[in-house]
This record gives C-alpha cells, sequence and structure tokens, in this order.
C-alpha cells in the first residue's frame, strides 16, 4: 500500500491515534444512534425558536425596532460566535471520567435552558433598557449554546470512524433537527395563543419558550447518558496551538465545508424569518406558518432516510449541485402559484426535499475533515473543527436574520398593523428571491470539493497506521 504521510508543513508530524479499524469495528447499537439525534432534537427546540421566531418576538412583542433587533442580532452573534474556537480548544483538551465532548453536554444543558426562557423574557420597560437586556441574554445564550453544540458535533468522529455509520449518524442528527424543527415551528404559534390568548402575548411566548426548554435539557441529557466515546486518544499533545490552528487553515476541505454552511445557513435564517411575515402580510393567513416551517424541517426527515444511499452514488460535490440546482429552480416557480395553496404546497415541498437533501450532508462533511486533518497534518482536532461549523452556524444565522431586519427596517416596516406597500414586496423578494440567489452561491463553493475521491484512501491510510502502531 501507498504510504500514507504527506508532506506536513512547518513541523507538522503525524501523532498516534488508537488502534480501530472501520473494517474491524462493531456497529453502534439503535440507542446509541437515537440518543445522537436526541442532541440535535435539543438543539433545534431552542435554536429554531430564535431563528424563527425571535426577530418577531422582538418588533411585535417586545416592542423593539427593526434595525435594533437587528442590529444586536448581528453583534451579538459575532461576539459569541469569537468564543467559539476557544470552545473547540477547550473541548480538545478536556481529560475527564465522563470523556472530552459528554462532560459539556452534562455541564451546561441546565443553564441553557434557563437563559433561554428568559431570552423570550424582554421586561416592558424603555426601549434603551429593552436593547440592552435583548443583547445580554441573546449574547449569553449563543456562548451557552456553544458551550453544548460544539461539544456534540465532536462526538460523531469520538463515536466512529466507519464511515456508513457516520452516515447514519448524520441521517439521524438531520432527522432529530428536522424533529425539533417541526416541534417548534408547527407548535409555537398555537402554544402562544393557547397560553396567553394572542399571537403578540408576552405570557404565551414565556410559557411555551418553558416547555421547549424544559424538553431541551431532558434531550441533551439523554444524549449525554447513551452515546459512548470510543476514539479520543489521540496520542501526544506536543502540537502547540498554533500550529494546530494552521493545520486548521490549511485544511482546504474544512474551509470549504464551512464557508458552504455559513451560507446555507443565511438561507435558511432569510427563510425561516421572512416565512411568519409572508404568511401574515402577504398570504393573509396566520395559520398557514405552522404550515410552511414545518415543512422546511419535515424535508430533512425525508433527507436523513435518503442521504445515504443518494451521496453514496453521487458523492456529495455532484449530490449537492443536483439537489441545489433542482431546489433553486422549484423556487423560482413559487410565484405564480401564490394565491392558490393546492398547487403552492406541492412545488415548494419538493423545493425544500431538495434543499433538505443538501443539508444532511454538512454534518458528515464536518466528520471527514477531521480524517483529513489527522491524515495530512497528524492531529485530530475534533472540538476545534467542529467549532468551525458551530462559528458558520452563528455568523450564517446572524447574517441571514440581520439581512432580514434591515431589509425590512429599510422599507418601513414597524409592526404587522401599519406595513406598508414597500415592506409587503420587500418581503416578498426576500421569500422568493434570497433563496435560488444563495443557493447558487452554495453550488460555487461546493463545485471545489475534492475530497470525494479522496477520503476512501484516507480511511485506509489511517487504518494502515493504526496497525503499524499497535
Amino acid at each position: 500500500m501507498a504510504s500514507s504521510t504527506s508532506a506536513f508543513p512547518d513541523g507538522l508530524a503525524p501523532v498516534g491515534t488508537p488502534a480501530h479499524s472501520p473494517a474491524t469495528e462493531p456497529p453502534l447499537r439503535t440507542r446509541e444512534r437515537l440518543a445522537f439525534g436526541a442532541g440535535d432534537v435539543a438543539s433545534n427546540l431552542s435554536w429554531n425558536m430564535v431563528s424563527s421566531f425571535l426577530l418577531f418576538y422582538y418588533t411585535d412583542v417586545a416592542g423593539i425596532t427593526a434595525a435594533a433587533a437587528g442590529t444586536l442580532i448581528l453583534v451579538a452573534r459575532f461576539i459569541d460566535a469569537g468564543a467559539d474556537v476557544g470552545i473547540g480548544v477547550l473541548v480538545d483538551r478536556t481529560r475527564s471520567r465522563h470523556g472530552k465532548a459528554r462532560p459539556y453536554l452534562l455541564w451546561c444543558a441546565v443553564p441553557f435552558g434557563i437563559v433561554n426562557i428568559l431570552t423570550f423574557t424582554v421586561p416592558d420597560v424603555s426601549h434603551t433598557f429593552k436593547v440592552i437586556y435583548a443583547c445580554a441574554t441573546f449574547l449569553l445564550l449563543g456562548l451557552l449554546f456553544s458551550a453544548l453544540n460544539i461539544p456534540y458535533g465532536s462526538l460523531m468522529p469520538m463515536m466512529t470512524r466507519d464511515q456508513g455509520e457516520r452516515a447514519t449518524l448524520g441521517g439521524f442528527r438531520a432527522m432529530g433537527s428536522s424533529v425539533g424543527t417541526l416541534i417548534v415551528t408547527g407548535l409555537t404559534a398555537t402554544l402562544v395563543v393557547t397560553f396567553g390568548g394572542s399571537a403578540t402575548s408576552r405570557a404565551g411566548y414565556f410559557w411555551t419558550t418553558a416547555l421547549m426548554s424544559t424538553a431541551s435539557v431532558a434531550l441533551f441529557l439523554v444524549t449525554f447518558r447513551y452515546c459512548t466515546e470510543r476514539h479520543t486518544d489521540i496520542g501526544t499533545r506536543s502540537i502547540t496551538l498554533g500550529k494546530e490552528l494552521k493545520a486548521a487553515v490549511h485544511n482546504a476541505p474544512w474551509m470549504i465545508a464551512n464557508a458552504f454552511a455559513v451560507v446555507n445557513f443565511v438561507r435558511l435564517s432569510v427563510m425561516t424569518t421572512v416565512t411568519i411575515y409572508y404568511c401574515i402580510q402577504v398570504l393573509h393567513r396566520p395559520w398557514a406558518i405552522s404550515l410552511l416551517l414545518p415543512l422546511i424541517s419535515g424535508s430533512l426527515i425525508v433527507g436523513g432516510l435518503l442521504t445515504k444511499p443518494y451521496y453514496a452514488r453521487l458523492g456529495r460535490r455532484r449530490g449537492n449541485i443536483l439537489a441545489l440546482a433542482a431546489s433553486g429552480a422549484l423556487f423560482a416557480l413559487l410565484p405564480p402559484f401564490e394565491d392558490t395553496l393546492a398547487a403552492f404546497i406541492p412545488v415548494y415541498c419538493l423545493a425544500c426535499l431538495c434543499s433538505g437533501l443538501s443539508m444532511t450532508s454538512l454534518y458528515t462533511a464536518v466528520a471527514d475533515t477531521v480524517d483529513y486533518n489527522e491524515w495530512r497534518f497528524g492531529v485530530r482536532s475534533e472540538g476545534l473543527l467542529n467549532s468551525g461549523f458551530s462559528l458558520a452556524t452563528k455568523v450564517g444565522t446572524a447574517i441571514g436574520g440581520a439581512l432580514a431586519a434591515f431589509t425590512l427596517a429599510r422599507a418601513g416596516y414597524t409592526d404587522g398593523h401599519s406595513a406598508p406597500d414597500a415592506a409587503i414586496s420587500t418581503i416578498r423578494l426576500l421569500y422568493y428571491g434570497a433563496p435560488p440567489v444563495l443557493m447558487l452561491a452554495q453550488i460555487g463553493i461546493i463545485a471545489f470539493w475534492r475530497l470525494d475521491a479522496e477520503h476512501p484512501r484516507i480511511v485506509r491510510d489511517l487504518a494502515e497506521r493504526r496497525r503499524a502502531r499497535d
């Protein structure tokens, strides 16, 4: 077999790795796969309350202007995104009786649930204090989300090295994300009215968020309890942090995956945020919020079931290009069907299904870049590399949310009672135009992905190193 060692830049040399070959590794138990998927249910019970409803809550419930809300979302997200690298490095250097990643699920779940409730409890005081309170709680929520989600994302390469199992775990994670999103998008509007009596009730949002947060905490603890770290001994940690960061920057597949993720979450954030305004102001059917938003996440369930055979046949590069091109074309067909939901919904479902297939590939792509990092630079850096995905998620969501908020503010939107014609036209433009444009950008990024052809050799070479280490 050909030697697995490439030229290592600036003194980076291979580090020993555990002696587990993908060919001999036993399959994961169904309970463990379900527990891993539960972690993304937990994440999305909170994340989708924020990405789908927080801007509306700020503008129409708390009484914060759209411009101020957009600014605080953007600034807070970029500030707490800067902490993600530190959290990733901390995970890589954690040694405890619970492992490297799992302890954070235990330690941070309850504080995260509490702060999530506080984020949707802006007091009825002066506008300035509302903005200060909203910024502080939103920033703290982002930091705690990173302290949970980066370790959670790091679990996949620690649980198994088998590519088939990773694809399965990626499917369970995508389906978990979809289930969490379906719960939030399908029930939030109804629960707010049930608990508070109206769609803009402060009490309704408080009790709805309390319910979602309690479930989120419980599910994070399920992931902690039933997921096992099997691959955490990466040998000596003699490599310095500076060289570890330099290796990450030189990891081309990782950079491509993160750029792809940023644009993906810009698109997803715009879609989910604008859908609420679209249903109320354009369709004049507020009940459609509980139909259109769940269809975005419901597509991930189907995508999760199809992802393994789909990408096994086409690879990530070609598979994503085809899925995104089809989805973008279908979104471009939607405007003529706006007044006929019976025709609108089937086209919308197909568009979401295609984009959902693309979304499921993100998780396994990041796990594969961990293998590449070990093969190319001799260190896995699960926490550091997964912090990049968390940062990409936050930056993309921040840009998407701020883009929607600033565009609405520029068009003169203040609240739902006095939306001018310009604001309604802007909502339409964002809803129909942003997804195809951003999908085209994603296609341009993923066209540079080259790991499909290289990864089988990387897996063989890493297995050979482990056998030699025995």
